[in-house]
């Protein structure tokens, strides 16, 4: 194994374990779980309730907590989002499910075990996948994107010499909560609601001249020591990247589900005027199971100012052809795109950059 933590050793060392969530997400962990390099058995998936789910998944039984209960001493992995987190493990605890772990999305754990799926994947395409490591420091800077907006953490975060918290939407409110905001210079601060962190990485690239940057948020950070930043800058690695989000409906595919298709469908339209050399990337990509999630990076400041002089004219067309949501969330969609764009972006350059993966650490709340 590449990473590791207690919960994977616990499945190693098992063998056969129950997924909580017969959606996409439980179908993912399964997919991740049961071949190389785990080959860990899914006895069953257990849902709430019967009613308006299969029989079984992919010839797995699905069973509703009661038709679980001779399972009990069974390591349970729930594989929901993170607000529904609460809710399940207090039914799995009146129920008598005793060994029981939450794998939200965002969760560090389930990133580990993306992680080591992906790299045995790349492995056998022969794909180079590099992992950040500890190695043998000033010129380093990696901003955590912070807001009035911010939620209550139960943790409190690390913050490391190399990180400078940077306030997003500043524009829209007279609160200060950092002394670096990303309304000074040259700036699109008032746009915030539209484009999110997106606002900091804009100002990084209009404002900040050192040699490596990043940009990372308040509750997922990268993990890089005071050595690594140290190292990075006169190292031969050019960008850094969190692991992996998969898709295993395909990333067009869910992102229509989760968001909106005619989004989705004007970026790439809109990519194709402006960048017609991307469209192949950008085909395997919304057809492929993989994306690069966060518009988290680090990378040496040249390669961040390309990636953001190709990135913000498709995302300000995008918003021209697009205009206003009235919901709130999917209002966030040149976030959202950006992040496929990202992926689309140093897919297209894999063989120009050197690229490696970083864990990202998730602060709950």
């Amino acid at each position: 194994m590449w990473y590791w933590n207690n919960l994977l050793q616990e499945i190693i060392n098992t063998n056969d374990v129950m997924i909580y969530g017969a959606g996409l997400m439980g179908k993912t962990v399964k997919k991740c779980l049961e071949g190389a390099p785990y080959y860990v058995k899914v006895r069953a998936f257990i849902v709430e309730s019967l009613e308006n789910n299969p029989n079984d998944v992919e010839g797995i039984p699905v069973l509703d907590i009661v038709q679980a209960s001779p399972y009990r001493d069974k390591l349970v992995l729930i594989a929901l989002h993170e607000k529904n987190m609460s809710n399940v493990l207090n039914q799995l605890s009146e129920a008598g499910f005793c060994h029981v772990h939450s794998l939200s999305f965002d969760s560090d754990e389930w990133s580990d075990i993306r992680g080591n799926w992906f790299q045995n994947l790349w492995d056998k395409r022969q794909e180079s996948y590099i992992i950040l490591n500890d190695m043998p420091t000033d010129n380093f800077r990696i901003y955590v994107a912070h807001s009035i907006a911010d939620r209550v953490l139960k943790e409190k975060a690390v913050n490391h010499s190399f990180e400078i918290p940077i306030q997003v939407g500043a524009a829209l409110t007279n609160q200060r909560i950092a002394v670096v905001t990303d309304s000074q210079g040259d700036n699109i601060s008032k746009k915030n609601k539209k484009y999110c962190e997106l606002t900091a990485l804009y100002w990084i690239w209009k404002n900040d001249t050192a040699k490596y940057v990043g940009l990372s948020h308040y509750r997922r950070r990268f993990e890089i020591s005071e050595q690594m930043a140290a190292w990075l800058p006169e190292s031969d690695i050019d960008v850094i990247l969190t692991v992996p989000v998969l898709n295993i409906s395909g990333v067009r595919q869910q992102y229509c589900m989760d968001h909106i298709a005619s989004d989705w469908d004007i970026m790439m339209e809109l990519l194709g005027y402006l960048h017609p050399n991307y469209l192949n990337t950008a085909n395997k990509v919304q057809k492929g199971n993989y994306y690069y999630a966060y518009n988290m990076l680090i990378a040496r400041k040249e390669i961040l100012n390309q990636y953001c002089e190709w990135l913000f004219p498709i995302l300000l067309c995008c918003e021209d052809k697009i205009g206003e949501r009235q919901d709130a969330y999917q209002g966030r969609y040149l976030g959202f795109l950006a992040e496929r764009l990202m992926t689309i972006f140093f897919e297209h350059h894999k063989g120009e950059y050197k690229t490696a993966i970083a864990k990202k650490h998730f602060i709950a709340e």
